[in-house]
């Protein structure tokens, strides 16, 4: 029985969101974000790396109702992605932030941003890899050129994030280097 291509992207994005909850910051490590606010220069590079750390993005909860991300995925799997940002699915909630990005040709990137402990987290979904990373698990990081509650843009670069490939069958790496808008 084959399954639908949706499980396997559900899947991806709930591992994500559950690494992005795991961050040393919510155990009490030393060294772990503290989730304090950010200073405006902060704001303007939040860098992320083991840890979560570099700060956080506070942003006012509401829908997002505009944006593009372009994603250059190379390692196990090639392929480029330029997509618009879906805004039914975009949205700050309780100061965490998803973002949802679909292209013509139903390739996807995700984005979430949590605050407190800072994390970010990218998946993104191909015609032959899905997969993704966090700035907790090492494999990213995260900078923002504009975090206010009007505009977010930023970069993610992630080495060796785990992603599987579309059979499901075989495990994959790959990088991932990826900028995005979204707007209200």
């Amino acid at each position: 029985m084959r399954r639908p291509h949706y499980l396997l992207v559900i899947t991806v994005v709930v591992g994500l969101v559950l690494t992005a909850c795991a961050s040393p910051a919510a155990s009490g490590e030393p060294g772990a974000s503290s989730g304090s606010e950010p200073s405006a220069a902060a704001e303007a590079s939040q860098g992320g790396g083991g840890g979560g750390g570099g700060g956080d993005v506070t942003l006012a909860d509401g829908g997002w109702t505009d944006g593009h991300a372009s994603a250059n995925i190379s390692g196990d799997a090639n392929a480029t992605i330029d997509a618009d940002l879906f805004p039914s699915t975009s949205i700050t909630d309780g100061g965490n932030t998803f973002l949802q990005y679909l292209s013509a040709d139903g390739q996807q990137v995700s984005v979430a941003i949590y605050p407190d402990p800072y994390s970010v987290a990218v998946s993104v979904t191909t015609s032959e890899i899905t997969g993704g990373g966090s700035t907790d698990s090492g494999q990213c990081e995260a900078s923002f050129s504009r975090t206010d509650d009007n505009a977010l843009e930023g970069e993610i670069h992630c080495v060796d994030a785990p992603g599987i490939t579309a059979t499901g069958t075989t495990q994959a790496s790959m990088d991932i280097d990826l900028t995005f808008t979204a707007t209200r």
